[in-house]
């Protein structure tokens, strides 16, 4: 199957192009990112024949050579990128969040339903083997009394600098000036909001801890009810308290820090146990995640469990390319996607007692 990489930064360089490349079921036929030195250097590294500065003109050139697009640009672009490739009918993979604002996830949902193409949203926690093990626990969980959710990520980009050895693009400072006032627009937008401080919180809150929602949702279904928000230390922390489906209330927590250290970790609390998933650093390639099942009131047990040391990322991208073949079913579609955006829209809508795009 020919695929086109729509996007050739950090996350692209480190996992999806050497995963896409690994797959005998795919064929990188083409490249597109406004980098040029970048696209020439990926292009030449892994023999890409096709190299694109714009993802429009690889759209319209390649649509009838291709089979499926993969599309890792910065999330305020990952809307239209995605409706683009939709509307000329290629299966589309779009990089988590699939859109800023839920008008725009609206419409990659509007865009999805008018083809016969698959499209599959990057989250790649739900392909994770220790999640998988996890939700297992949980399912079979008779009582829950607690849930709770941390995402505190460290410094990415030192780790990055410090592990791998990326190609920086070369932009020129009018198409960045351009992007930032673009993603900045639609972040406030989404929120409605003109609080820069605000928009920006909204934005790291946003790509740092939709993963962790949709995982949620994967595992308890949808939020019922928003019963409290509070976003302080300027813009660095969110603490809400959730209810999903059946009354389940859930603590979720998201931070910024300098720190090294990843820390993202779901815990479930029933009268007899506590079940949890430490998350391993999602930059770190093959870093397991683990799972810890504590037991017991009179005597205690502990469990762990690493399931597998398998790359999320590369599990993904063989699902999506079994979606391609029609040997499986999308497991996170635009649709959930949406349902995303709108649920960590909501909590900053809420925390300024303003209405809700999302239905509780």
């Amino acid at each position: 199957m020919r695929i086109g990489l729509i996007g050739a930064g950090n996350i692209a360089q480190i996992m999806h192009l050497p995963y896409l490349v690994e797959l005998p079921e795919a064929e990188v036929h083409a490249i597109a990112d406004p980098g040029r030195n970048v696209v020439e250097a990926l292009g030449d590294r892994y023999n890409i024949p096709n190299q694109y500065e714009d993802s429009d003109a690889l759209i319209e050139e390649l649509a009838d050579d291709l089979d499926g697009v993969v599309i890792a640009t910065p999330m305020h672009t990952h809307a239209e990128t995605a409706i683009a490739a939709l509307e000329a009918d290629l299966h589309t993979f779009v990089e988590k969040p699939v859109a800023v604002t839920p008008e725009d996830a609206a419409d990659v949902v509007e865009a999805a339903d008018a083809t016969d193409a698959v499209c599959m949203v990057g989250y790649m926690k739900r392909y994770d083997s220790g999640y998988q093990r996890f939700a297992e626990e949980v399912e079979n969980a008779d009582t829950i009394d607690l849930i709770t959710n941390t995402v505190i990520p460290p410094d990415v980009g030192s780790v990055i600098e410090e592990v791998y050895d990326n190609i920086p693009a070369d932009l020129d400072e009018s198409f960045l000036q351009a992007s930032g006032e673009n993603r900045t627009s639609q972040l406030q937008t989404a929120i409605d909001t003109d609080d820069d401080t605000l928009a920006h919180a909204y934005g790291y809150h946003l790509e740092s801890i939709c993963h962790d929602i949709n995982a949620l949702r994967g595992l308890f279904g949808d939020v019922e009810s928003i019963d409290h928000v509070d976003v302080f230390n300027d813009w660095k922390y969110l603490t809400a308290q959730l209810q999903y489906e059946g009354g389940r209330r859930c603590t979720l927590q998201s931070g910024a820090t300098d720190r090294k250290w990843y820390d993202e970790r779901i815990r479930v609390d029933t009268p007899e146990s506590a079940l949890s998933i430490e998350f391993s650093n999602a930059f770190i390639k093959n870093t397991p995640s683990e799972v810890r099942i504590e037991e017991g009131t009179d005597e205690m047990t502990a469990t762990e469990h690493t399931p597998s040391y398998d790359e999320s990322f590369k599990r993904e991208l063989a699902y999506f390319l079994d979606c391609m073949a029609g040997d499986a079913e999308v497991r996170t579609g635009p649709r959930e996607a949406k349902k995303d955006v709108e649920l960590i829209a909501d909590l900053f809508r809420s925390y300024q007692n303003i209405d809700r795009v999302g239905e509780y």
